[in-house]
């Protein structure tokens, strides 16, 4: 029965994680809506981005804002900004730090799925955040703006946390955009 004990382990942390991490999921993603909201209002950029295993959670919001979950509406222009294929994680922040660099202009929102990323990555994309004067939302690490760093917790929960992030922040932006869901009982 072990890969029940540690299935069971797993869920068991992350539940209680995830009941730990509500609040401040929700004050930082509504925060992040709004802001969202506002960018594309601006008709400023919204870019996602993700590197690595945080690349499939950035994809995630990217298609949701894209195509929809809760109900037929436009299309949210995003950005996104991914690199899954990479052998290592430096390639993929240089990469992306290039990009940002190019692609930024002030007042342009980056929301930044960055589970994965040590220090050091997190200071070089500052940096380029930075250089082009954009806003930015850290999911899975601190960095300058609004974050949520899921600290003291293994990478596999952080990234299922970093996961319902991204469901959390298309439904709120989608709210944000469009007003109320209708009651789908």
């Amino acid at each position: 029965m072990i890969p029940y004990d540690e299935l069971a382990n797993f869920f068991r942390n992350y539940m209680e994680q995830l009941s730990l991490s509500v609040d401040e999921i929700a004050d930082v993603t509504e925060a992040a809506a709004q802001l969202a909201a506002e960018t594309i209002i601006n008709e400023k950029k919204l870019i996602v981005c993700g590197i690595g295993p945080d690349a499939p959670n950035a994809s995630l919001l990217a298609e949701l804002l894209q195509q929809g979950l809760y109900r037929e509406r436009p299309a949210i222009p995003a950005i996104e900004l991914t690199s899954r294929h990479i052998v290592s994680l430096d390639p993929g922040v240089g990469w992306l730090s290039q990009q940002l660099t190019a692609l930024g202009q002030p007042g342009d929102l980056t929301l930044l799925f960055a589970t994965s990323l040590n220090q050091v990555d997190l200071e070089f994309l500052a940096t380029a955040l930075t250089k082009r004067n954009l806003e930015s939302v850290w999911i899975g690490a601190q960095g300058p703006g609004a974050s949520l760093a899921f600290s003291g917790i293994d990478r596999a929960t952080a990234l299922a946390l970093s996961q319902n992030c991204a469901i959390c922040l298309a439904r709120l932006i989608d709210i944000t955009l469009f007003g109320p869901l209708e009651d789908t009982h």
